[in-house]
């Protein structure tokens, strides 16, 4: 041994892969180099080959031993496996090569046969896992760390500007340190470059579907650097109110998976009311051009329970309403009488009625027509809140369309008893308006912990196309001065690329916005973080399209074929030790690394500035 570190010599070399004979006495667990501890060499390890000037770096596959008597043909005594028999063997495959002290990844050297082998220093480590990076002096390039890797037990530094500006996906079973890993890689983000120069150019927004980070000090953060919005469709609760810009809520996918609509019937009429709408709000119309033509028309028809269905709405508007003339008006509509043999309406000591100018002229004060062309005319005056806004045009494209035979009164009834009790649920939880005059912090958390299945079904979609159209919107491509960060946690609630029982409409609504935020966000400068359980739910392309990757322990077999059939920076090696990784352990791989990096990720010891997902200490809560 020539060298403290030489450890063996090249004997095979085919292509990039090569075999490395150990000498006999390097069979040690560890050495003493220049008063350091160096660990030697073992399976997903590195060595380093020199060849001539250059250091070519190679990953260590396999460790095995080859018996030297295996090859005589005669063998007078049996000796396999004794003393001076053995040589142990290692499978290596290239890496690459350090020039300068920076490793660069790729196969431009290949060793030679006799190549003598070294463990890596610590320093040559480092260089290693910096890979393609420049250094930090040259570049000013702002790197951060968050934990040690596993089998050299040394700080791995990773540059912020490719991670960050880059999609990132972090993926573990419960209680594999994901959730740590997600709040540890955005902690030492804010502390290594600053709260107060990123917020003068980004935004970072965190879909939080349990709750876990909506609490203060989360990240690191001060008070007045996050806003945390508490979601909750619970009566009583108003923690706080979202803001949705109406064109994103009133669609028909969205509508459809709030209101559990029927996709034959009941989503139709929700695209004929959302149609007449638009069409109002255009026109400049309100109730007082609608419903009383609507009342007049419903007096006329050869059927009773169209005006039996227009008393229930204005008996909806009058709720309260206490005033002599309103009530006067109720009991002249009342007073409107069916006969049952001729069918038509008709008062007493009137007469019937047989068109519609007989309500709007001949018999407008009689039947009432007059005082509610002025009543709708100072409820658009007045205005009323959204909630109960949509829903009296749900009924009233009841009675259009009952009118006009386009629809059943018994296929759309339930549906609107459904809009009814669920839209006040959402009136506790979203605002509709246009625009948005509050200040944005560097973070704000949407907390879904106390919402309905339904709620976090469509919000969560909602928030990411506004956040989307409105960064692209307000966003020049050859000169992008913002971003924005969207992280989701638990991300197969939204990205699952199953029905759920939500219907086509809403799936592919869901998929092409998260396929299109993946696909060409980075070009706006919209980058996306997926943190989930299970990978083998979300949608393949949106997994493929992430470029770099937080792998802690999978053990469902799924999860594992989605991980090997759409990551391709990771090898066979890292691959297999995906099942047994331990807990807060992970494998780093992606674009922005030369090669994949076993981390054990450093748990943040402040319990207020990490997500609230400890295990229970079941001893503890029983003594």
């Amino acid at each position: 041994m020539t060298l403290p570190l030489e450890v063996g010599n090249v004997i095979e070399v085919r292509g990039t892969r090569v075999k490395v004979q150990i000498y006999k006495e390097m069979n040690h667990s560890s050495f003493i180099y220049q008063g350091e501890v160096i660990n030697n060499i073992s399976v997903n390890g590195f060595i380093i080959i020199k060849k001539g000037f250059l250091k070519l770096v190679g990953k260590i596959d396999a460790e095995y031993i080859e018996d030297l008597l295996n090859t005589k043909i005669v063998q007078e005594k049996d000796f396999r496996y004794n003393k001076g028999t053995i040589s142990k063997v290692l499978e290596v495959q290239i890496l690459g090569y350090i020039e300068n002290k920076t490793f660069k990844n790729g196969v431009k050297h290949l060793p030679m046969i006799g190549n003598l082998v070294y463990i890596p220093k610590k320093q040559e480590i480092i260089d290693i896992y910096a890979g393609n990076r420049t250094s930090k002096e040259d570049n000013n390039e702002f790197t951060f760390s968050i934990g040690n890797s596993i089998h050299e037990d040394i700080s791995v530094e990773f540059p912020v500007n490719s991670f960050f500006a880059s999609h990132i996906g972090i993926f573990g079973n419960t209680g594999s340190g994901k959730s740590n890993t997600l709040t540890k890689l955005y902690f030492e983000l804010f502390r290594t470059i600053g709260v107060s120069s990123i917020k003068k150019a980004s935004s970072f927004h965190l879909i939080d579907f349990n709750g876990e980070y909506a609490h203060s000090g989360v990240f690191g953060l001060e008070q007045n650097e996050v806003r945390i919005v508490k979601l909750s469709n619970n009566e009583g609760s108003h923690e706080g109110r979202l803001k949705i810009n109406p064109k994103y809520f009133y669609t028909p996918e969205v509508l459809a998976v709030l209101f559990s609509a029927k996709e034959q019937t009941q989503k139709p009429f929700i695209k004929r009311l959302l149609k007449r709408m638009e069409y109002s709000e255009e026109n400049g119309w309100g109730y007082k051009n609608y419903l009383p033509n609507l009342f007049a028309k419903s007096l006329v028809h050869s059927t009773r329970d169209i005006f039996e269905f227009v008393k229930e709405i204005i008996g909806f508007l009058s709720v309260d309403i206490n005033d002599q003339s309103h009530e006067e008006f109720l009991e002249l509509i009342n007073a409107i009488e069916w006969h049952t043999q001729n069918n038509y309406f008709f008062i007493s000591g009137v007469g019937y009625f047989n068109t519609v100018d007989d309500i709007k002229n001949t018999y407008s004060l009689q039947t009432g027509y007059d005082y509610l062309l002025e009543w709708c005319t100072r409820i658009d005056d007045a205005g009323i809140g959204w909630c109960d806004e949509f829903i009296l045009n749900a009924k009233l494209q009841l009675v259009n369309d009952m009118l006009n035979r386009y629809a059943q009164f018994d296929h759309i009834n339930p549906l609107i008893h459904r809009i009814e009790s669920k839209v006040k649920d959402l009136e506790r939880i979203i605002e509709l308006s246009e625009e948005s005059t509050e200040q944005t912090p560097v973070l704000t958390i949407y907390s879904f912990r106390d919402c309905s299945t339904d709620i976090k079904k469509v919000i969560p979609s909602l928030i990411a196309k506004m956040l989307f159209d409105n960064h692209k919107k307000e966003t020049k491509q050859e000169n992008i001065e913002k971003t924005v960060h969207l992280i989701i946690d638990e991300a197969h609630n939204i990205l699952s690329n199953q029905l759920m029982n939500e219907g086509k409409g809403w799936h592919s609504y869901r998929m092409e916005l998260f396929e299109e935020v993946i696909k060409e966000g980075r070009k706006f400068g919209f980058f996306l973080t997926i943190c989930s359980q299970r990978p083998f739910d979300i949608s393949p392309t949106i997994i493929s399209q992430v470029h770099n990757y937080f792998i802690h322990r999978l053990v469902n077999n799924k999860d594992l074929e989605m991980i090997d059939n759409t990551i391709p920076t990771l090898d066979r090696v890292s691959k297999a030790a995906i099942p047994t990784l331990s807990s807060g352990a992970c494998i780093v791989s992606g674009t922005a690394l030369s090669m994949p990096v076993f981390t054990q990720v450093e748990q943040i010891k402040d319990k207020e500035q990490r997500p609230s997902s400890d295990n229970i200490d079941l001893c503890k809560l029983w003594m």
